[in-house]
């Protein structure tokens, strides 16, 4: 359906050839936090996951986006959102920018049967193209061959809401969304996502079948739960009100034992204070969060309904992953499918203790027994609120929107039967890792490189971006580790950044925890000695030189990523080295007309300030322009002198001679004495 034009070169060597690719199965999951199932310590019953642990990978320090559309637009291009045009949450009417190519595109154009089921969350697709008889949000325009979900809104009742099947050849299936008496049909939104994935798993063993082929699929479910509005059927919930009639405090040390008996969280790690309920006009000004004991016996029956519900979502996921996965197994597919499972972020604190207003009444007698089962209006707007989010992130801080770990660590596993490295089964890794990192991985899994230009399903032909995650595709084969990584994060003003075991982080409240930082004001924090972020080195003397490097870090970063607009000085800080000096420009002046398809961590460190994956004269005058930033334009005009490049206004006249003069010295320079 679409056409890759070229293709960039790549160090990266393919895992698998074309004969031997593997399936591909992402299960993304909407506001799971990161305790709540049990190969992470939850007390949910998971044994679907249970199993994939304990015949895949866990990671423990694999990162999102702190918010949904953000963490999806990564996943699916490589890029940090910001870069691909969502430093916030997508509309229905966000379109993106054409500087990138979805992961499912690149599969689709190599010869995989891609599918997609579940929550869209992209925004429009029509300047990308169209479908006769499609919609103006539709993901066949970018890659999938076929799709059933939600296309509208962040979010969709689970009863009766608005979803969509778009395809050309898989069956509708047919549903009752009321039973009446306010009673929900046989419709429920996981059941169907899960559904609609069976029946795309059997269409690409029909197409094989009809052509004589043995093409693998790329399949990417993206279940709406646990995500608000708060739904499940009675029967699913009841069961459960009384796991959660202890409350959150006592739920938060009972999931910190667990973890810590797993492995899941040293042993030595104490479980935070109570997070925050931010000031965010709901109600009440910022606090921290209530403890359970405090809260009157109604209230506290309210709020165990509503965890019990969110349970039962997660519950229900679980079994429908299970359903997969026998499918997979029965048809004899499930050794050769590489899965992914994870959250798009961490537990959804909106926006107070009570749910999502400070002023909702308990409810009591028959209005709490029925409350998240039927399909009234009542029900439509549950949510469990900050109290449970915060069990849920145990024993982190903070959550979804917020770029502390406990909005963005997710519980991920992977399993890959036939390619994981046997010594990573069963295992709890520590590998730092990224969403922005499935892009490569998936692509040198499939044997593919990664597009330096794109036509897309309109005709049109543009360069794409390169990105600056990295493939775990030889960590998962070989158990060959990473090396330090460099993450960067930004949503609504919260900040991060982190570069080995030190992170820089801010939110966009103030906290009331003894000693928090102030509104927008800079943590410091050793991960590996502080994995929970509660002693904040930021103003401490013996790391002043860390913070700085740090933060020079973020803001090169920040500017990178489009984040921010204002050029730093660190922006030619090519070594990452928190200055600016000499080696940076032999580092410039060594990368000189070097160039590659794609920008890179590796272009950026030979000159590519811009990071159009060549260093040229564009870079010499940003390279010019930072060290004045810097206070280092006396360094800068010695070497611009030496290099022989003359002032900005007549740089474009003479760019291919000053090249030819570099390609002349450094073929002198190589001549032996």
């Amino acid at each position: 359906m679409l056409g890759c034009v070229s293709l960039a070169l790549t160090a990266l060597a393919p895992v698998a050839q074309a004969a031997e690719r593997p399936n591909i199965l992402v299960i993304l999951t909407d506001d799971l936090a990161y305790s709540d199932t049990s190969p992470f310590g939850g007390e949910m019953a998971t044994p679907t996951l249970q199993s994939m642990a304990d015949n895949g990978l866990r990671m423990g320090n694999f990162y999102t986006a702190p918010r949904c559309s953000n963490t999806r637009a990564s996943l699916m291009t490589g890029l940090q959102s910001h870069v691909v045009g969502l430093p916030n949450l997508a509309g229905d009417g966000t379109q993106l920018p054409k500087n990138h190519a979805f992961v499912s595109e690149v599969l689709q154009d190599s010869g995989y049967h891609t599918y997609m089921s579940g929550k869209w969350h992209l925004g429009n697709t029509q300047n990308f193209g169209s479908i006769p008889g499609g919609h103006v949000r539709d993901p066949r325009v970018r890659g999938f061959d076929d799709y059933w979900g939600f296309t509208e809104n962040h979010s969709q009742d689970n009863f009766q809401g608005n979803y969509r099947l778009l395809s050309d050849n898989i069956p509708e299936r047919t549903y009752t969304t009321s039973s009446g008496g306010n009673q929900p049909g046989t419709f429920y939104q996981t059941d169907a996502i899960t559904d609609y994935a069976l029946d795309f798993f059997a269409d690409s063993r029909q197409r094989n079948a009809a052509e004589g082929t043995n093409d693998p699929f790329f399949t990417y479910v993206a279940f709406g739960s646990p995500h608000f509005p708060l739904q499940a059927r009675d029967e699913w919930v009841d069961p459960l009100v009384n796991r959660y009639g202890i409350g959150w405090d006592q739920l938060r040390m009972d999931r910190l034992d667990r973890m810590q008996e797993l492995g899941v969280i040293d042993e030595e790690t104490a479980l935070t204070l109570r997070s925050d309920v931010a000031n965010t006009n709901h109600g009440e000004t910022l606090h921290q969060i209530r403890a359970w004991d405090t809260l009157p016996a109604d209230r506290q029956a309210d709020l165990a309904r509503r965890m019990a519900i969110y349970a039962a979502m997660v519950e229900r996921v679980d079994y429908n992953i299970g359903r997969m996965m026998s499918d997979l197994e029965v048809n004899g597919e499930l050794d050769n499918t590489l899965i992914v499972f994870m959250s798009d972020h961490g537990a959804n604190g909106e926006w107070h203790e009570y749910g999502f207003n400070a002023n909702e009444s308990p409810r009591t007698g028959a209005d709490l027994d029925s409350m998240g089962t039927t399909t009234s209006a009542a029900d439509k707007d549950i949510f469990y609120g900050s109290g449970w989010a915060n069990a849920g992130n145990t024993p982190f801080r903070n959550y979804k929107h917020y770029t502390h770990e406990g909005g963005i660590k997710s519980p991920t596993i992977i399993q890959w039967n036939d390619g994981l490295d046997p010594e990573l089964v069963g295992d709890f890794s520590q590998q730092v890792s990224d969403v922005r990192d499935l892009y490569p991985t998936l692509l040198q899994i499939a044997g593919v490189e990664t597009p330096s230009e794109w036509t897309d399903l309109s005709g049109a032909t543009y360069k794409t971006t390169g990105g600056f995650g990295e493939s775990l595709a030889d960590y998962l084969t070989t158990g060959q580790a990473l090396g330090e990584r460099e993450l960067g994060w930004e949503h609504e003003g919260n900040r991060a950044f982190r570069v080995g075991d030190w992170k820089l982080v801010s939110s966009n409240f103030g906290s009331t925890q003894p000693g928090g930082a102030g509104i927008n004001e800079w943590e410091l924090y050793n991960l590996a000695e502080d994995p929970t972020e509660v002693d904040n080195l930021a103003s401490d003397p013996a790391f002043a030189d860390t913070f700085d490097q740090m933060l020079a870090g973020y803001q090169r970063w920040a500017f990178q990523n489009n984040v921010s607009s204002v050029m730093p000085w660190s922006a030619a800080d090519f070594n990452k080295d928190g200055v600016l000096d000499t080696a940076d420009l032999a580092a410039f002046q060594e990368g000189w007309l070097e160039s590659a398809a794609l920008a890179s961590n590796e272009t950026f460190a030979r000159g590519d300030v811009n990071l159009d994956g060549v260093t040229n004269v564009d870079d010499f005058v940003l390279v010019r322009r930072a060290f004045q930033l810097g206070g280092q334009q006396a360094v800068f005009a010695q070497f611009a002198k030496s290099f022989g490049v003359p002032e900005p206004s007549t740089l474009g006249m003479i760019v291919v001679a000053s090249g030819v003069a570099m390609m002349s010295r450094r073929r002198a320079s190589a001549q032996p004495s």
